[in-house]
């Protein structure tokens, strides 16, 4: 993908992330490239959320401008009523860009139809389509060193309630020890709790650049301190990049990242908790060689590796490279899987976690089948003449569907072709015996389950108070009438799958039964993979599988979608009296003998 014309759009925030925008104004400028700037914390000012957006639809779409991509740092302002705005941009056949800045804290709904490309600056947060790209920092001023800083630990950021511990156990240190400590920023509690140290200076307001790098250059250390939350992060923020390429004070930065430590070693101080952080501190303070050190160690490694003039050949490169992958001509269906056979066999479980693999994304249930309703209620439209479905017509008609179904792809899923795509389809039977005609080249995963537990499940999901609402008899569920027709349900969409299983080709197809899923999942991971055209490692199988495993479910049990994790659980279960045995073995024992399910 040619790209010449950009325009860069930031987020509502007017602090941190703003930092992240101007880098890559500043970089992609420098890279060569026209950048019209969109500040959005800025035009909110003066006009209405509506009128913003209006306003960078048009931007985007105004051909003087000439736009090549629209990049969107941060993102979280476009939720909601306001993702019309990327979404108009990319469906005018503007490709639109995500660098996300509040990975993993604020996740950003249906982001993968929004972007065309997607960015992540939390390395947890990268994989399936989503690349990692790190915060850096602008090159910063060379300033002397002064021999006699003002402070001996500085503090700049939000003093947010989860860090105000840690902040007092310094200033409590710094009292002991009568050493001079800054915290500057916004105080979202107020003040009082620091009112009596007498080593502690506080600035409570937002610290603008200049007296930011003043403070950097007249502190011995500064701390930087990541947030505590429920979704823990791992990569650096933007102050690691900043501190250390000011090459003034050492870095002090916790609690430990792993992502940190391999990119930064020893250059710069880590800690754990507040003991570790004082011991280091301390270290810091007391060696002073070592400190100076460790500030030019830390300042080369930033100035080599993490600027945003860095990143912003990465993000170009990434670019150009996923515009060449994913054009029309390097995609085709063969990198698309239907998952096929009768509910309650495990579906949602196994395209979960070949979703969770690398370059693999999952549709859940489009029910694309149901275009196909009408033909098998009523096949004799095949040759009624007039009937829009006319077998005489009949390319015309699949040829329409099959192009409505790429377009949906290609708008759903904008990097197909850089990652493939598994369809979990279990709930639109009729689809199952056209698939060979639709997708000549498509694959197909059959997920077969032993009838009788398929039985079970379907039964304790019309109970009163399950999490189904709309499938089958809720005020008798085991009535023999609600049984026999729940068991034809599963014998006729089990047989309809086999059927249309048997006439795939062989390399095109793959049967999986839960069972062998519960003792492993990890080879029949491998094997669908392959299937897609997707090479996975065994250790990426290997995590994703026990990120998946049924223990780590919270909401299993009786009349929850998620109910037991084991195979022949009919057993010994309430559900099965002697009736539903009765009606069981006549209607689903052949098919359970023709899946190999023999022993009863």
């Amino acid at each position: 993908m040619a790209i010449a014309n950009v325009l860069l759009v930031a987020g509502s925030a007017n602090f941190s992330t703003r930092d992240v925008w101007d880098g890559y104004r500043h970089a992609l400028v420098a890279a060569g490239l026209h950048v019209i700037p969109y500040p959005t914390f800025s035009f909110l000012k003066v006009l209405s959320p509506d009128a913003v957006c209006n306003d960078i639809i048009g931007t985007a779409l105004d051909i003087e401008n000439r736009i090549d991509c629209v990049i969107f740092v941060d993102g979280l302002h476009f939720r909601g009523r306001r993702t019309r705005v990327p979404l108009s941009i990319r469906r005018a056949g503007i490709p639109t860009v995500l660098i996300a800045t509040d990975d993993p804290y604020e996740p950003i709904p249906v982001a993968e139809s929004l972007y065309t490309w997607r960015f992540t600056n939390e390395i947890r947060s990268a994989g399936n389509g989503v690349a990692y790209l790190p915060t850096a920092t602008l090159p910063l001023p060379v300033v002397p060193t002064i021999e006699n800083p003002e402070w001996d630990i500085s503090f700049l950021g939000s003093v947010f309630k989860d860090r105000m511990p840690m902040l007092k156990e310094i200033a409590e240190w710094c009292e002991e020890q009568q050493k001079r400590f800054l915290i500057a920023g916004k105080f979202l509690d107020g003040t009082d709790a620091f009112k009596d140290f007498v080593y502690t200076d506080l600035r409570s307001r937002t610290i603008e650049t200049i007296e930011k790098w003043e403070i950097y250059s007249q502190s011995r250390v500064t701390l930087n301190l990541f947030r505590e939350t429920d979704q823990p992060a791992d990569s650096p923020s933007p102050r690691v990049f900043e501190v250390t390429a000011f090459g003034q004070a050492a870095l002090l930065t916790g609690p430990r990242r792993s992502e940190v430590s391999r990119l930064f070693g020893e250059s710069v101080y880590h800690f754990d908790d507040a003991a570790t952080a004082i011991r280091s501190l301390q270290a810091a303070l007391t060696d002073e060689a070592d400190r100076r050190s460790r500030v030019a160690e830390a300042r080369e490694i930033t100035l080599a590796a993490h600027l945003y003039d860095h990143r912003a050949g990465d993000l170009l490169s990434e670019l150009r490279e996923a515009g060449q992958e994913s054009s029309p001509d390097n995609v085709a269906e063969d990198r698309i899987a239907w998952i096929i056979g009768c509910g309650r066999t495990g579906s949602t479980w196994l395209a979960e976690m070949l979703g969770d693999l690398p370059k693999i994304r999952r549709w859940h249930e489009p029910y694309f089948g149901r275009f196909f309703k009408h033909l098998n209620d009523r096949p004799q439209e095949l040759d009624r003449q007039s009937s829009f479905f006319a077998r005489r017509h009949q390319n015309v008609w699949l040829d329409g569907l099959r192009e409505m179904f790429s377009r949906m792809v290609r708008d759903r899923y904008p990097q197909f072709g850089r990652h493939s795509l598994v369809v979990k389809e279990v709930n639109t039977p009729e689809l199952y015996g056209w698939l060979q005609t639709l997708f000549p080249t498509g694959k197909l995963i059959l997920l077969v389950r032993d009838p009788f537990d398929v039985l079970d499940s379907y039964l304790d999901l019309q109970k009163p108070g399950s999490w189904n609402t709309q499938f089958g008899d809720q005020s008798a569920p085991l009535s023999e009438a609600n049984v026999r027709r729940t068991a034809e349900h599963i014998r006729s969409t089990t047989s309809i799958a086999l059927a249309a299983y048997e006439e795939f080709p062989l390399e095109q197809r793959l049967q999986v039964s839960y069972e062998d899923l519960l003792d492993d999942p990890v080879p029949y991971l491998l094997e669908c993979s392959e299937l897609v055209g997707i090479d996975t490692s065994p250790d990426a199988a290997a995590a994703v599988a026990d990120r998946h495993a049924f223990a780590k479910y919270r909401q299993t049990g009786e009349l929850k979608f998620r109910r037991q994790g084991k195979a022949g659980g009919w057993r010994d279960s309430a559900n099965f009296n002697d009736d539903v045995r009765r009606i069981a073995h006549e209607v689903l024992g052949p098919l359970r003998g023709r899946l190999g399910y023999r022993d009863a």
